[in-house]
């Protein structure tokens, strides 16, 4: 009951303010509160800004922020060092293009015959298998297609994606897709 009385009684202040200084008067009065409450804020902004002005307040963050910075760093190199762990073998594979063609054949679609490059670099820890893919069907399968391989296969990216509509009025895409797969090397 008291929220309801709390707007009556409100309501009626406004039909009041209204009826007494119109719509020109109630809006003066909301920039003189809005004037009131900008500058009842600004001592404490002004007092910010001295702060961060403050030469020894200066130091004393970038002290901290640097502290911060070889924290971080040394997280980083950590993690990049443990980072190739994460990926599976490069064994997993075929178990990995057998679910992306799973993946089609849930969709509904019909793939082309699939092109496939492994690359690895020199020194590097990891494999990068790329699968091209020839897909023909319409723009919601093939959509549904990629968001399913890239939710079932965590060690997949989507590279690569070319559509081409062959027929103006038609509703059926050409698509090559290129996923590349990524594995850890057998070496350490």
């Amino acid at each position: 009951m008291k929220a309801d009385q709390l707007r009556d009684m409100l309501l009626t202040l406004r039909f009041e303010m209204r009826r007494s200084f119109g719509l020109p008067g109630l809006l003066g009065a909301v920039m003189i509160g809005a004037a009131a409450v900008a500058g009842a804020a600004i001592p404490g902004v002004e007092s910010e800004t001295r702060e961060i002005q403050d030469p020894a307040w200066l130091a004393r963050a970038a002290k901290a922020h640097h502290v911060v910075d070889e924290r971080s760093a040394s997280v980083d190199v950590v993690a990049l060092d443990t980072l190739p762990e994460l990926f599976p073998g490069f064994t997993q594979s075929a178990d990995d293009i057998a679910t992306i063609f799973a993946q089609a054949r849930d969709s509904n679609l019909t793939l082309g015959s699939a092109e496939y490059q492994m690359t690895t670099e020199t020194g590097a820890r990891l494999v990068r298998y790329q699968v091209l893919l020839p897909v023909k069907d319409q723009y919601s399968a093939i959509r549904r297609f990629l968001a399913s391989v890239l939710n079932n296969v965590p060690n997949a990216a989507l590279q690569e994606i070319h559509v081409e509509r062959p027929a103006v009025d038609g509703n059926i895409l050409d698509a090559r897709v290129r996923f590349e797969l990524i594995y850890r090397t057998a070496q350490p």
